[in-house]
């Protein structure tokens, strides 16, 4: 590690600067989710704010230190890719994001499956704090979602399984950064974190198959943008969904 600081100054920052970061935020979503408070009735635009703009910041730390230490940008994850492994990558993505699309297509189209999912994910005492309470605010939640998929894919994948790589083999690299983008989603509780490690798996194996950004952010933001709609689908047409206390017994996760 002492030569790595000497070495690699630039990123020993960035690296150092992103895991304090991610260090607060589970730390404050563990400590709320503690204290066991109900979820805010009301539309998080504070939240979508904050989460936007300490997004774009890690992207812009991961940048520039990847740039810093003497590397060219588009060396970071920013190239189309090449060959099968390519391929294999983009086939990954489509083939995990077309089933998506077809429950959504199905969602809509049947009562019954709206009722459902309104009570799966309404009824779970654990909806997530950046989601939106009503129709008329999904719009915002779309620029998180579009944010998101940008800006965790340069970090989580990009950035931070690069700079792993350089202690260990990419595999243990990709799985520790994947370890981190997991612990990241602690506002979702232990059920959300469940809900996320299919995709977030298939996101890692794209980028160490393809070395690229670009199958990894269009399937991170296509299934962050279909939940929204989702969402959407199954919101009350009037007024915010009330949400039901969470359990008094509710435990931290991460």
């Amino acid at each position: 590690m002492h030569d790595f600081l000497e070495t690699e100054p630039a990123l020993a920052l960035g690296l150092a600067s992103v895991l304090v970061i991610w260090l607060i935020g589970v730390g404050s979503d563990v400590w709320r989710r503690t204290r066991g408070r109900k979820p805010q009735t009301r539309s998080p635009w504070w939240h979508w704010v904050v989460t936007v703009v300490m997004l774009w910041s890690l992207a812009a730390i991961s940048v520039w230190a990847w740039s810093a230490s003497g590397r060219p940008v588009i060396t970071l994850g920013f190239e189309l890719g090449q060959g099968w492994q390519n391929w294999v990558a983009w086939a990954l993505a489509i083939g995990f994001l077309a089933p998506q699309i077809l429950q959504l297509v199905a969602i809509n189209r049947s009562d019954d499956m709206k009722a459902q999912v309104r009570a799966l994910v309404f009824e779970s005492r654990d909806y997530d704090t950046v989601m939106p309470r009503r129709r008329a605010d999904v719009w915002g939640y779309q620029i998180v979602a579009v944010t998101a998929g940008i800006t965790e894919e340069i970090v989580f994948r990009a950035f931070l399984i690069s700079v792993f790589a350089l202690w260990m083999p990419v595999w243990p690299a990709a799985g520790l950064a994947l370890v981190l983008f997991l612990t990241a989603h602690a506002y979702q509780g232990v059920s959300g974190i469940v809900r996320i490690l299919p995709v977030s798996v298939v996101l890692t194996l794209c980028y160490v198959l393809s070395g690229s950004l670009w199958p990894v952010i269009v399937l991170h933001v296509a299934v962050d943008v279909l939940s929204g709609v989702m969402v959407w689908l199954v919101l009350p047409r009037a007024g915010m969904i009330e949400l039901p206390d969470r359990a008094p017994d509710a435990q931290p996760v991460g």
